[in-house]
């Protein structure tokens, strides 16, 4: 072999190498980027339907929760039955991932809850805040009539909502957070098998739907007592396999629910390639969907095969040019092959904006999308003209939206505007003038979004819905106005009372003092039996004179007309002095008053004469409601930081919770043997409440039915007088 040929013998077979090596390369590069294309045109797909169909369930909800609110309003706080039943036909008329959708009321109590509750669900959900504790009861309750017995929805005891689904720890911390934001939310995923319903972390998808979440909204409006607060909230029970589907595709695996920071990214795949992950994000929520990548590695076989077609290759070089022709009519072929499916998916995306639009524009809610830098709107939702009577096209003109808005709102809304930074979420309400001069109370959720022009100017964006609550505000005006009225009229019986009060006290005293001249015979001797008529009249004008002078602390009270005379006082030198007072009473009942003042009591700065009279009204109580035999302790001693407690406990017949509550309300008498035995008007309990809190303090009440009775008064920190320390001088 010479030396040229040689030379071309290694030059081939370094070509023949540099060619395998680089096959080898772009198999394996090859391998990838196309499992990565599919992959991506796999995962937007999910992505994007998933989007809208969750955005779909939310849309809906939102509209039927600001209904229900308009409907509470109007009604006193209470939604009925065949309100919420028209409101769910619609609803699931326009939604195909729901199965089932509850309204869960706020209860301050665990009875009531229970009670409005039972015919729809297992249980209750219990929350204890810094307020107290207050529960949540499914007061309706609707499955889509649509539903076959396979699925999920209301799968509990006979047809009842599962213990789980309701109390469950995720359902339950979700219908929490719902009460504060105005934010759809989602609880934990459920399956249900032979077993029943249990919670999960993640579940596989399959074409059966076996497998759901809740998606919960909070309810506001107006309460029973006139004032707005949550009045609960909705929640509909989505069906997951609906919601995140992929047709003729293998099965999903849906995990979830996530916080947002918490997602995969867009590209993600698991840790060893074989699994793609899609982030679907709702809010500040979302949900990562995982199927099998079309990504695989190269086997041996592949690699072998690599490395003799790139040893072929070197061989055959010298033919590359006859097939340039052919490679670039095969380009050119692919690049005609991307171009019709590039137009197909443009084309797709086009229905689906369609279809989201007629969604969005057959509520009653209006989406708009608004540029604020120019001051008008891009695009606004065909409502708008049935509810204000201008066209859409109007309302985007330049300043026609703030030309509009009634000249009460218009610095509040522009500077609300202003103070909003990219990102912020806001909630505006206004009035805005209608075509025919009416005026609409409209309520603005919406989103600021910061960004910049191609020529790099700011601008900034706006999107978000509105919503009219002109029947809403209406309904609060109404229900202001007989606060008003009521509270009037609770003034103008207080001014009578005190009134009334003042003119019978002056002739009392006089029949007092005279009775008592008669019983005591100060001008001589009258008889025994007129002695005692004169006896019976100065005790009934004693008792008569007790009551009046109640009612007349009452109503000073209620008027806001007591002053307290405040000086540092010896709470142990009262306390005695109360123990002084009863102990003939209670030694005549057959009762022992016992005064127990473990530590030393430091002074304190309030009403002596007023702290005085709650002791006084407590003991009475007690000795009033302990039969004979029966102990009484007065208790006084310090605890920091709550403050200084004065408890009055005895041994009487007590109190169930119903009669507490009877008994702390103006004129409430409990109707029981002792009662009847003793004359009263039921001013006792709560005078001495309204004096507590005149103080700054409080009164506790607990008691248990034939056991007895502990009334506690606290006294703040801020009322004790602080000791002298040893540096001080006296």
């Amino acid at each position: 072999m010479n030396k040229a040929s040689i030379i071309r013998y290694g030059a081939a077979t370094a070509l023949g190498l540099a060619m395998s090596g680089a096959l080898l390369a772009a198999a394996g590069t090859t391998n990838k980027i196309t499992g990565s294309a599919l992959d991506n045109k796999r995962s937007e797909m999910l992505a994007v339907d998933s989007a809208q169909a969750l955005q779909t369930v939310d849309l809906n909800m939102a509209a039927m929760a600001q209904t229900l609110a308009a409907s509470a309003s109007a009604s006193g706080g209470t939604i009925r039955a065949d309100i919420f039943q028209q409101l769910t036909q619609r609803f699931f008329a326009l939604t195909d991932s729901t199965q089932g959708i509850a309204f869960f009321r706020t209860f301050s109590d665990q009875a009531s809850a229970l009670q409005f509750a039972a015919p729809n669900a297992e249980g209750i959900a219990q929350f204890s805040t810094t307020n107290g504790t207050f529960y949540l009861g499914a007061t309706h309750a609707v499955k889509d009539p649509r539903l076959d017995g396979s699925r999920l929805a209301f799968s509990g005891r006979n047809g009842k909502i599962p213990l789980t689904l309701v109390s469950g720890p995720s359902s339950r911390d979700v219908m929490g957070q719902s009460l504060d934001f105005d934010l759809p939310l989602s609880s934990s995923l459920f399956t249900a098998n032979s077993d029943g319903v249990e919670s999960v972390s993640s579940t596989q998808l399959y074409s059966q739907g076996t497998s759901g979440f809740w998606r919960m909204l909070s309810v506001r409006g107006v309460g029973q007592d006139g004032n707005p607060r949550s009045l609960g909230v909705l929640a509909a029970f989505v069906d997951a396999s609906a919601v995140f589907s992929l047709h003729n595709g293998p099965p999903l695996t849906l995990t979830g629910p996530l916080e947002i920071t918490e997602l995969p990214d867009a590209a993600a795949y698991s840790s060893d390639g074989s699994e793609r992950l899609v982030p679907v994000s709702s809010g500040n929520q979302g949900f990562a969907l995982g199927y099998p990548s079309n990504r695989k590695p190269l086997s041996k076989t592949n690699w072998i095969l690599a490395l003799l077609g790139g040893l072929i290759a070197a061989g055959t070089t010298f033919f590359a040019m006859q097939h340039e022709n052919n490679g670039r009519v095969e380009a050119e072929r692919r690049l005609a092959l991307h171009r019709r499916e590039f137009k197909k998916r443009t084309a797709e995306l086009k229905r689906s904006e369609d279809r989201f639009r007629r969604l969005a524009e057959s509520t009653n809610v209006i989406p708009w999308a608004a540029d604020l830098t120019e001051g008008r709107f891009t695009y606004i939702g065909p409502q708008i003209e049935r509810l204000c009577g201008y066209p859409a096209k109007s309302w985007c003109a330049t300043g026609f939206w703030a030309d509009h808005v009634h000249p009460d709102d218009r610095r509040h809304v522009a500077d609300e505007l202003n103070e909003l930074k990219g990102g912020d979420y806001s909630t505006m309400e206004y009035k805005v003038r209608s075509a025919d001069g009416r005026l609409v109370h409209m309520r603005n959720m919406l989103t600021v979004i910061d960004s910049r022009a191609r020529s790099g100017a700011p601008v900034r964006m706006a999107q978000g819905y509105m919503l009219d609550i002109t029947e809403m505000k209406t309904a609060q005006t109404t229900l202001n106005d007989a606060r008003r009225s009521a509270e009037e009229a609770n003034k103008s019986k207080s001014e009578f009372l005190a009134n009334m009060s003042h003119e019978l006290r002056t002739p009392l005293n006089s029949v007092i003092g005279f009775a008592e001249v008669m019983k005591d015979e100060i001008f001589g001797p009258i008889g025994d039996r007129y002695k005692e008529y004169a006896e019976s009249v100065h005790a009934s004008g004693q008792h008569l004179l007790s009551l009046i002078n109640d009612v007349l602390d009452l109503s000073k009270i209620e008027a806001g007309k007591i002053e307290l005379v405040e000086e540092e006082t010896d709470v142990a030198v009262i306390l005695s002095k109360c123990r002084q007072l009863l102990h003939e009473r209670a030694s005549q009942a057959g009762l022992h008053i016992q005064l127990v003042i473990p530590g030393p009591l430091p002074f304190i700065v309030v009403d002596g004469r007023r702290i005085k009279q709650i002791i006084l009204n407590l003991m009475s109580n007690a000795v009033k409601f302990t039969p004979p035999g029966g102990r009484i302790t007065l208790r006084a001693e310090l605890e920091a930081p709550h403050g200084l407690k004065v408890s009055v406990m005895d041994t009487g017949i007590g109190m169930t919770k119903e009669e507490i509550a009877i008994s702390l309300e103006q004129f409430g008498q409990i109707d029981n043997e002792l009662s009847r035995q003793h004359e009263g008007t039921g001013l006792g309990l709560p005078i001495a409440r309204s004096l507590a809190e005149l103080h700054g303090g409080k009164l506790d009440v607990e008691s248990k039915k034939d056991a007895g009775t502990t009334v506690t008064l606290w006294l703040p920190m801020q009322r004790i007088v602080p000791k002298a320390s040893e540096g001080d001088v006296a």
